[in-house]
């Protein structure tokens, strides 16, 4: 039956009993279960399989070792690559008893949550955020752009005593990545821009070296991964400094690559640096041979570690200084910055001197 409609009248002496309240229809209360983390990964994307279970093994390893009897446990919400899934999954996350997110992994992704969900829980989004992505509020970014190595690299090029580096930069777009974050934060650095010296990848280099004297250049960063690194360390000589990014140690070097690209210094993440250090051993991770692979455990343990903070604390004043993927903190606009660790390749790593304290490259606006 359809409920009745009542209509005001104004009173009068004679006025009749006023007729009893009709009760308003209510949507179904929303049942929250039990309080837990969600991590927010794309574990059935046959391309995102491998990369996802690395992070989640690094963030249930975390929890194994870190989580205190009242915190909320880790539930994995497994999604395909395909963001409107991702987002329905967010949302039924933030419905149904999260108290924070780690995810989701692409940049597509976040920017889609970033538009159009509710965000009342931290979410540690594990991906850089686009141009376009909105910064909202409790919605943060944790990645491990190679830019920002190539950022803190110009400010220990300078450190070093280099006045006019060399980019060598290679084909593709990760190096091209890696040459602009250099030369951005160069000229934040020093107000002038390094010299680019494009190479191909079917280069023989043997003008390389008289390409960077005619340069004026006293220093070199390679913009290259370490296959191009290798064929083309030997013809710039051992008379100028030469660094890099972490790309240029894949993991798996043999004793000849470590001959070949001995000297050349990078930025790393403290997992990788400082491999032997005796509280990485609470993880009980069997390390494989893919540096790329380590820092995503890495980057899974520290995720946990965030949003742990973030529950309790302010953006601004969370600081993690041991983690795996750097010295962590969190700048305004919601991104997580890493202070790194400097390594040096020597072909036998008893010959590696102690290395500077160098302070970070400030954030780039």
């Amino acid at each position: 039956m359809p409920t009745p409609v009542v209509e005001l009248q104004p009173l009068t002496d004679a006025a009749a009993p006023a007729p009893a309240p009709v009760a308003t229809p209510t949507a179904a209360p929303v049942v929250r279960g039990p309080d837990y983390i969600a991590l927010l990964l794309p574990t059935r994307a046959k391309n995102w399989r491998v990369a996802a279970e690395t992070i989640q093994a690094g963030v249930l390893a975390a929890q194994r070792t870190l989580a205190a009897q009242s915190t909320p446990p880790v539930r994995t919400i497994e999604t395909e690559d395909n963001e409107q899934d991702i987002l329905a999954a967010f949302q039924r996350a933030s419905q149904d008893g999260a108290v924070a997110v780690i995810g989701p992994l692409s940049k597509t992704a976040i920017g889609l949550i970033a538009d159009g969900a509710d965000i009342d829980i931290p979410v540690v989004a594990l991906n850089a955020f686009s141009e376009e992505t909105l910064r909202r509020p409790n919605l943060y970014s944790f990645n491990l752009a190679v830019e920002g190595e190539a950022q803190q690299a110009a400010r220990l090029v300078a450190d070093r005593g280099v006045q006019r580096p060399a980019v060598i930069v290679a084909d593709g777009s990760l190096t091209q990545r890696m040459a602009q974050g250099f030369s951005t934060a160069w000229r934040a650095e020093r107000n002038a821009l390094p010299v680019v010296l494009p190479i191909s990848s079917a280069s023989n280099f043997n003008d390389l070296r008289a390409r960077i004297d005619a340069s004026g250049a006293d220093g070199v960063f390679l913009a290259t991964d370490s296959r191009t690194a290798r064929r083309l360390r030997p013809f710039i000589g051992n008379d100028l400094r030469v660094f890099a990014t972490s790309q240029i140690d894949p993991g798996n070097l043999g004793s000849t690559a470590l001959v070949d690209l001995a000297g050349i210094s990078f930025y790393d993440i403290p997992w990788l640096a400082r491999k032997d250090d005796p509280t990485y051993d609470f993880y009980a991770r069997k390390r494989t041979r893919s540096n790329d692979l380590e820092r995503l455990f890495a980057q899974g343990v520290d995720a946990y570690r965030l949003v742990i903070a973030l529950r309790s604390s302010l953006p601004a004043n969370v600081r993690i200084d041991d983690g795996l993927t750097g010295k962590l903190s969190i700048d305004a606009n919601g991104v997580i910055q890493r202070e790194l660790t400097v390594r040096t390749l020597v072909a036998n790593p008893a010959e590696l001197p102690p290395e500077p304290t160098v302070e970070p490259l400030p954030t780039l606006q």
